[in-house]
C-alpha cells in the first residue's frame, strides 16, 4: 500500500483546486486553504478540511497548524505579492518542505533565493509535457517529478520487439532505468533484466531529465 502524506495546499484557484483535489483522490490527506469563503465551501467535500484564511498572517496559518503537514504548497497565482507574502510566511513559521507556484521566470527566480525547493511554473511545464509528447510518436507521457529527474513512457517498437533489455543493453545505451512495463492490460511493476519485450509494450523510464529526454524510440 502506498504510503499516505498530507499536504497543505495554500489558494485553490483552477491550479491549486486540481493539485489538492487530485491529491485527496489518491488517498492523501489535504488541506485547502483560501481567501475566499465561497470557493472553501465548494472545497468541502472534495478534501480533507477546508479553511478559510489569510495565508499572509503567520497567526491564522499557525492556528491551523500548518506546520504538522508534511508539504506546503503556495498555489496561489492571480497575484504575484500575496504568494511571495504567503510563501515567506510559511518559511517564517518553520514549514520544512515547500513548493510555490511562479508567474514567470522573474517571480521563479525571487522564490528560488527565498530558499524554496521546487518552484512550480504550471504553464511552462506543460507546454514542455506537450511538446515532448508531440515531437515522437513513441512517447506517450513525459513527467518531470522533481528537478532533474523524470519519468516517460516509450512504446516498444519492431526492432526490440523479442529481445531483453540486456540484449539491447538499455542501462548503458541510454543511462536510465525500466521501472515498470505494461503490456496490454497487464502491468508489471518489478521489471526482470531477462524480461524479453514485445512490440506494442510500454516502458516507463525513469532517470535523469537529460537522459530520459533523449530517449525517443525502444
Amino acid at each position: 500500500m502506498a504510503s499516505v502524506n498530507e499536504y497543505c495546499v495554500i489558494g485553490l484557484g483552477a491550479f491549486g483546486s486540481a493539485l489538492a483535489t487530485e491529491l485527496y483522490r489518491r488517498g492523501h490527506v489535504v488541506l485547502g486553504i483560501d481567501i475566499d469563503e465561497k470557493i472553501v465551501n465548494e472545497h468541502q467535500d472534495l478534501l480533507t478540511q477546508a479553511v478559510a484564511a489569510d495565508a499572509t498572517n503567520e497567526a491564522a496559518l499557525r492556528s491551523i497548524g500548518i506546520t504538522e503537514y508534511d508539504y506546503c504548497i503556495i498555489a496561489i497565482g492571480d497575484d504575484i505579492e500575496d504568494n511571495i507574502l504567503a510563501t515567506q510566511t510559511v518559511i517564517d513559521i518553520g514549514v520544512k518542505y515547500i513548493w510555490s507556484r511562479a508567474e514567470n521566470k522573474r517571480h521563479a527566480s525571487i522564490l528560488g533565493k527565498m530558499g524554496i525547493q521546487h518552484v512550480v511554473d504550471p504553464e511552462l511545464e506543460a507546454a514542455h509535457r506537450c511538446a515532448r509528447v508531440l515531437s515522437s510518436r513513441s512517447v506517450l507521457d513525459f513527467v518531470e517529478f522533481s528537478p532533474g529527474f523524470s519519468v516517460s513512457q516509450v512504446i516498444v517498437g519492431s526492432l526490440s520487439s523479442g529481445k531483453s533489455l540486456i540484449e539491447i543493453e538499455f542501462r548503458k545505451k541510454y543511462n536510465a532505468m525500466v521501472i515498470a512495463i505494461r503490456r496490454k492490460d497487464e502491468s508489471m511493476p518489478v521489471v526482470s533484466p531477462e524480461e524479453k519485450l514485445q512490440e506494442g509494450d510500454v516502458l516507463f523510464i525513469a532517470g535523469k531529465t537529460e537522459d530520459v529526454e533523449k530517449i525517443e524510440e525502444v
